[in-house]
Parts: structure tokens; sequence; C-alpha cells
């Protein structure tokens, strides 16, 4: 009999650390599009299976199961609402920008574009490559999961070097590679 997961535990520990270490509202802001996203896949998940999904909290995100059962035009209009969420919001919040300046509205839709760009991209769990393995025939999978591993371990190294060699602040040079350091040790798990 195994015990309780220490995963969740720490996973409200630090974001408790994160949210009161967050002076910009970096944190905040990432909390809400993230939401946005995830609500995206949710809503269109529900459009067209008529029930709620499956969902399973990790570190990386939330996690969407069931979609995988839905016929294949379906399945990409699930993986494509998240980050069309995220564009929505953004092009939302750049509209009021015309009518009220703000640098909170402006550094949230952005935040909001970066998160719906992310998530394109053809790598690992998230949608981008999602979508290519749905849009691709089966016999040419393995050849795309070799090339996208491929790509994630370039982007990976050119994200480093960025950090590395990019002049930022110590913070900003950890950012810079935690998003595809995640990915990168999710796709090697995996394996």
């Amino acid at each position: 009999m195994s015990g309780p997961s220490v995963q969740p535990v720490l996973l409200c520990a630090c974001l408790a650390a994160g949210l009161l270490f967050d002076p910009m509202g970096f944190l905040r802001m990432t909390l809400v599009c993230a939401f946005v996203h995830e609500s995206g896949h949710v809503l269109a998940y529900m459009l067209c299976a008529h029930k709620l999904p499956g969902l399973h909290f990790s570190a990386g995100g939330i996690g969407l199961s069931g979609a995988e059962q839905l016929p294949r035009t379906q399945e990409l209009w699930v993986l494509a609402a998240g980050p069309l969420a995220n564009f929505i919001m953004a092009a939302l919040l750049f509209l009021q920008l015309h009518r009220q300046a703000s640098y909170a509205l402006y550094f949230l839709a952005a935040v909001s574009l970066c998160t719906g760009v992310y998530n394109l991209m053809p790598f690992g769990v998230l949608d981008g490559a999602r979508l290519l393995q749905n849009l691709l025939p089966v016999e040419k999978q393995d050849a795309l999961r070799r090339a996208q591993r491929l790509l994630l371990c370039l982007f990976c190294a050119a994200a480093l070097g960025f950090a590395l060699l990019g002049g930022m602040p110590r913070g900003a040079r950890a950012a810079a590679f935690l998003g595809p350091g995640y990915l990168l040790a999710k796709e090697f798990r995996q394996k």
C-alpha cells in the first residue's frame, strides 16, 4: 500500500510561494491565461461530446482525457480551441487598450498571445504536436515523432544558450529555460 502523493502538496507550495513573491503579477497573469486556455479545450469538448471531459492536474498544467475518442475533426477542434481562446482573449484585450492604455492589460494580452503561440509549437505534449499527429497519415507518424524530438532538443539547446548568454537577470534566465526544459524532461520521461 502506497502513501499519499507528495506532488499536489509541492505544487500548492510552489504556487503559494510564487504568488507571495510575484511583485509584477506575472504568475497571476500566467495562471489566468492558462485557465482561459484550458477552458477553451473544455468548452469545445463539451460542445462536441455533450459531457464534461476527464481532467487530470499536474505540475505542467491540466490534461484533458477523452478527446482522443472523438472523431478526428472534433478532436482537431478540441485541440485548437485552447490556443484559439488565448488569441481571442489577446485580441479583446488589445481592442480594450485602444480605448484605455494600461501596462497591466498590455502585459496580460502579451502573456495570452504567448500562451497560445507556445501551445501551438509542435513539441511533446503541446497542442501543436497533437494537431500535427492528427493531420498526418499514420505511416508518417514515426518520422514525425523523430523530427519533433530532434527539433525539441535543438530548441532546448537554443533556449539554454539564450538563457546563459542573453545578458538577462538570473531570474529571467531561469524562466527562459523553464518551459523548454519541462518539455524536454516530459518527452524523455515518456520513452
